[in-house]
């Protein structure tokens, strides 16, 4: 929009014409900034929050981001909630982050790689969200800062699992001293050292428990161990994963438009694990594509690697600790896609752990 100059009112001394004339060309001067992504309800409120249109600075390009509603967000069904819509500061894409119930709720935690723009307190039974409902927290600075490099994720908290051996199948649930016993139809293959304290992924289905990681508190048998889980009924049926089978050990979402057409994507992982001549194989995945995998056994395990888009968004090249570029990867980033870094032992009761690991875009 056409620019003005800012001009202090002070109906005091300014004839009507300048004041009349003063406070047009102020609020011209202010709309850009101030109505920037501003939260409000619908024309005709409904169980949505709309999101005034606005700009983001990404990677040095100044990026228009029109207007936007959220999904449909739910009330709660018995006590208060506290919910937040916040923008993705890559590409300018709103989200919901959904509370927790309660007399006395508070606000989830904004996500990573994410600009606050309103909390929404919402109370059982509402049909509609309006304005007294809404509290604006946008902050000054909703602006992606210039640049060319953007750390998407870092983490230097160790992650170690286990597998069971192939031979542990048709596992069941039991009670013991109130954790959950999962005990099989074959051998596990764990010793105390080194599955206590480390974890099995165990992918559960039918029932209520979650799938992931659970950590080994015991070894009982030759069958069954522990986990520290709580004993409930209907947790669903348990699968522990077994050696030779990859375990996604992190998980590193790339939003859409994160790397321009000429950008690329870092990696460095460290990796560990119990040292023998057993491979411990590390691999990449960008969405459903395999970019490589490497195995070692005695020592650690530090990959870094590269992908390149070459003139285009879905189109690379592909290196990893200094080897020769490859082409042949084809990874959409025009889309969201979601960085998985796997890990499977060749034998059970080995130790395999993720150290830590930095994933860098360079637009």
């Amino acid at each position: 929009m056409p620019v003005a100059t800012y001009l202090p009112t002070d109906f005091t001394t300014q004839d009507s014409t300048t004041y009349k004339a003063a406070i047009d060309g102020n609020g011209s001067v202010l709309s850009r900034l101030a109505a920037a992504f501003a939260p409000s309800q619908q024309a005709t409120p409904n169980m949505t929050v709309l999101v005034g249109a606005g700009a983001l600075m990404v990677w040095g390009n100044v990026v228009a981001v029109a207007a936007q509603s959220t999904a449909v967000i739910s009330a709660p069904v018995a006590n208060l909630r506290i919910d937040r819509v916040v923008i993705d500061a890559g590409n300018g894409v709103i989200a919901t982050v959904l509370g927790t119930e309660s007399v006395s709720p508070t606000a989830p935690t904004i996500p990573a790689g994410f600009l606050p723009i309103a909390q929404v307190q919402l109370s059982p039974g509402a049909t509609s969200i309006t304005n007294a409902m809404i509290m604006d927290e946008r902050v000054t600075g909703n602006l992606q800062p210039a640049g060319s490099v953007r750390v998407l994720a870092q983490n230097a908290v160790p992650t170690s699992f286990v597998a069971v051996a192939a031979t542990f199948t048709g596992a069941a649930v039991a009670n013991n001293a109130g954790n959950v016993q999962l005990s099989g139809t074959g051998a596990h293959g764990f010793t105390a050292t080194p599955a206590i304290g480390a974890n099995v992924y165990v992918t559960w289905s039918g029932g209520t428990e979650a799938s992931g990681f659970y950590k080994v508190v015991s070894v009982d048998s030759t069958t069954a161990f522990t986990v520290q889980l709580a004993y409930a009924t209907g947790l669903g049926t348990p699968i522990v994963t077994p050696v030779a089978t990859d375990v996604v050990v992190a998980s590193i979402p790339i939003p859409a438009g994160t790397l321009s057409a000429n950008g690329s994507l870092e990696c460095q992982v460290f990796f560990d694990g119990t040292p023998s001549a057993n491979a411990k194989t590390t691999s990449w995945y960008v969405g459903t594509t395999k970019l490589d995998a490497n195995a070692y056994t005695t020592g650690p395990q530090i990959s870094h690697w590269w992908l390149v888009n070459r003139g285009a968004v879905s189109s690379q090249l592909y290196a990893m600790n200094g080897g020769a570029l490859a082409g042949g990867v084809s990874v959409d980033f025009s889309q969201g896609q979601t960085l998985a870094i796997r890990a499977q032992a060749a034998a059970a009761n080995e130790r395999i752990t993720l150290e830590g690991y930095v994933i860098r875009a360079n637009y």
